[in-house]
């Protein structure tokens, strides 16, 4: 009898261990499915992207930064940043602990320089550690241009207002709009520029906050030029439009100040650092969270129980483990298909989770089968809670939103640290052990560990 259950022990660990390995497999799939997917978003985007390390070495980058300084990738994918531009043309524009904003002229190959504006952000890890950043990189040369040299700018005006890539407007210092260029009223989602400045709102009504508006009117006061103002606006479809706006204040021929600024729509390169962001937190949470019913994972489980070990070991206080195998699964499989058995399995995880309290969590341990982890439960009280969580399956009438009534149960078995065992693989083991006794004596039900 020990040999043959020892044999069954053998088979089920291997069969867990594959479940784990298809597991492993399935992540990283998606994984590189979704860096792939982002990564198409960064090559094609307008602006040039750099990927740098906690060192400032450059791990990677876009065609269209390579083509912005006409260099090969080899020359510069693991070089210092610092190396690529003029140390002495870095002008700040904003800096703190997790951002930083400067411009500066960098290297061409064959000679000459271009003016990029770089906006740094830094990488964090899991455990907020930095470990790197991204850099997004805007060419400068026609804002320079024309910022710096207002007599040139003045020679182009009418031509470059009407033809601009960018948005450029001028209005007075009240919010009233007295210009625009089609690039301008296109980005705020108007057709025409007579269209866009009988709006009503105003300047001011493009601001998302107006809290905005008034920290740029204060800077301009205060130092008469503001470049690279990056701030939320909003279409009058409410549709968001992330700006960044260089501006002076300028004098008319009546002697009247007004606002004269250049608006860039950066809207696209805030949405893909969006998607990096989430992309990112996604993975973080893939690596202890089931893709299926969102519950943890085993590799979460087995650092929890180690953590949950110790800390018992201090305190003196047990907890529970509840090892439960959904009863007849196969049935309703075959008998409502795949999708509808995953959507139950899913249902069945939010029941768990509406009668778990923290720090009590559920983990889904591959197939049918769950794991609850009671901390500071023993074994009476984890039997108690058991019994409610199986009284609350059998009170729920599952698959309801695919227009059938499943009712389901499963069977359960309940060990206790440090009553039944000292180590983790043995505490699991038991109460896989306790559940096995119950499926064999007619499932729906809740057994424990004898002792």
């Amino acid at each position: 009898m020990l040999e043959q259950g020892a044999d069954k022990l053998e088979m089920r660990i291997r069969e867990l261990e594959q479940e784990l390995e298809d597991l492993r497999i399935n992540c990283k799939t998606q994984i590189e499915k979704s860096l792939s997917r982002y990564k198409r978003v960064i090559d094609f985007t307008s602006e040039g992207y750099l990927e740098l390390d906690r060192y400032s070495n450059i791990i990677s980058c876009n065609e269209t930064f390579l083509k912005l300084i006409g260099r090969d990738r080899e020359d510069v994918v693991d070089k210092p940043i610092e190396d690529l531009y003029v140390k002495d043309s870095v002008f700040v524009h904003f800096a703190n602990r997790h951002h930083l904003n400067f411009e500066a002229d960098f290297y061409m190959d064959g000679g000459g320089t271009i003016p990029l504006l770089c906006k740094r952000s830094m990488i964090r890890d899991q455990d907020d550690d930095p470990i790197g950043h991204f850099v997004f990189l805007t060419d400068l040369t026609e804002i320079k241009n024309t910022l710096d040299d207002l007599q040139q700018v003045q020679f182009r005006y009418r031509t470059m207002y009407k033809n601009a890539v960018q948005g450029m407007y001028q209005a007075t210092l009240d919010g009233r709009l007295l210009r625009a260029n089609p690039a301008f009223a296109s980005t705020f989602g108007f057709e025409t520029t007579s269209e866009m400045l009988n709006y009503p709102g105003g300047v001011e009504g493009f601001y998302k906050n107006v809290e905005d508006r008034e920290a740029l009117l204060a800077a301009l006061r205060s130092r008469q030029l503001v470049r690279n103002y990056e701030v939320e606006m909003v279409r009058p479809d409410g549709k968001t439009v992330w700006a960044q706006i260089s501006a002076r204040l300028a004098e008319g021929t009546d002697g009247k100040t007004f606002i004269e600024g250049i608006l860039i729509d950066n809207s696209e390169k805030r949405v893909a650092e969006e998607k990096l962001r989430k992309s990112r937190e996604r993975f973080r949470y893939l690596a202890n969270h089931d893709s299926l019913t969102d519950l943890f994972n085993t590799r979460y489980l087995y650092k929890s129980l180690d953590r949950l070990i110790s800390k018992s070991e201090e305190t003196a206080k047990p907890f529970s483990l509840v090892f439960l195998d959904m009863d007849n699964f196969k049935q309703i499989v075959d008998t409502h298909g795949h999708l509808n058995g995953s959507q139950a399995l899913r249902e069945v995880a939010a029941t768990f989770r509406e009668n778990l309290t923290e720090p009590a969590f559920g983990v889904a341990y591959g197939g049918d089968e769950f794991v609850l982890v009671l901390p500071g439960f023993g074994k009476e009280q984890a039997l108690a809670h058991a019994q409610h969580i199986r009284a609350c399956m059998k009170e729920t009438t599952y698959l309801t939103s695919k227009g059938l009534e499943v009712h389901m149960s499963a069977s359960f078995g309940i060990a206790t640290y440090p009553y039944d065992a000292e180590d983790r693989e043995s505490l699991l083991a038991l109460a896989d052990e306790a559940m096995f006794r119950i499926k064999s004596r007619g499932k729906d039900a809740v057994g424990i560990t004898p002792g």
